[in-house]
C-alpha cells in the first residue's frame, strides 16, 4: 500500500436520474485511517455517492480511485475483493441464516487475506462487534440493533481496508447508539481501517469524526474538522433551510 496515495479519492462525480441530478461535481478524499463523517439533509446524496463509490451506479461523470488505482465501474464484486465494504440504510442480512453462517458468506466474498482462513475471520469479526454468544442463532431472531451489528461484523469479515457505514444507528435508543459507538471506535482501533460514516446524529459525528463532509443537493458545500463543520454558515442553512443572521 502506498504510503502517500489516499484511500479513496472521488474526482469531479455526477450522477443524474432522468431530469434529477442527484451528484453535482463531487470532490472527496479519505486519508489511510481516517474516519470521515458524511452529512446532509435528505436527499442530499450522501448514499447515492456509496453506490457510486461500490459500482452499484456508474458515474454520468468522474473517476474513483483506490489506493491510486481507477476502479471507476469495476464490478461491485471485485471493489469487495479489491478493500472496500460496506452497510446499508435497510439491513441487509440473510435472515434464514445463523448469524455465522452471515458473517462466513462475507468473509468467502471479501478481500483475500491468506494469514487466516474464513472462519477464523468471521469468529474474529464477531467478536469485535460483542456478538460471539450469538453466533448460532438465526438472524431472523436478532433485534435490530444486533442485525446492524451483524451486518458490520459481516463487512469487517470481507478485510477491508475501507469500510463504509451507511446509518449505522438509524432507529436506536440512547443505549444501542452508545453500544454501536463503542463497537465502531473499538473497530477502528484494532483494525486501523479507513472509515466514511453517513450519519443524521450529527453530535455523534462531531464528536467522534476526524473530519467532516457535507453535501446538500448533490453538491459538497463544506469540508473541514469537525468544530470548523459546526459553525459553518452554510452547513447551518442547510439545516434549518434560512441564512444564519
Amino acid at each position: 500500500m502506498s504510503k502517500s496515495a489516499p484511500v479513496l479519492q472521488l474526482d469531479k462525480i455526477y450522477k443524474r436520474f432522468g431530469g434529477l441530478q442527484v451528484l453535482d461535481d463531487v470532490n472527496v478524499v479519505v486519508e489511510q485511517e481516517e474516519t470521515l463523517g458524511l452529512i446532509g439533509p435528505n436527499g442530499s446524496g450522501k448514499t447515492t455517492l456509496f453506490n457510486v463509490t461500490t459500482s452499484i451506479y456508474k458515474p454520468d461523470h468522474g473517476d474513483i480511485y483506490f489506493l491510486g488505482k481507477k476502479i471507476t465501474g469495476v464490478a461491485p464484486d471485485k471493489i469487495c475483493h479489491m478493500g472496500i465494504s460496506r452497510t446499508y440504510q435497510l439491513v441487509r442480512v440473510f435472515l434464514k441464516m445463523t448469524v455465522l453462517e452471515n458473517v462466513l458468506t462475507a468473509s468467502f466474498y471479501g478481500r483475500r487475506n491468506h494469514d487466516k482462513g474464513a472462519r477464523e475471520r468471521a469468529l474474529e469479526s464477531l467478536d469485535l462487534v460483542d456478538l460471539s454468544d450469538k453466533k448460532d442463532r438465526l438472524a431472523a431472531d436478532l433485534t435490530l440493533s444486533d442485525r446492524r451489528l451483524l451486518e458490520i461484523a459481516m463487512s469487517l469479515s470481507a478485510m477491508p481496508i475501507l469500510i463504509l457505514l451507511d446509518e449505522p444507528m438509524a432507529g436506536f435508543n440512547p443505549v444501542e447508539m452508545h453500544r454501536m459507538v463503542q463497537v465502531i471506535k473499538k473497530t477502528r482501533e484494532e483494525r486501523r481501517l479507513s472509515i466514511v460514516w453517513i450519519e443524521h446524529k450529527m453530535d455523534v459525528i462531531l464528536d467522534f469524526c476526524d473530519r467532516v463532509v457535507v453535501l446538500n443537493y448533490g453538491q459538497k458545500i463544506a469540508d473541514g474538522k469537525p468544530d470548523e463543520i459546526a459553525n459553518n454558515p452554510k452547513v447551518i442553512e442547510a439545516y434549518l433551510g434560512e441564512p444564519v443572521a
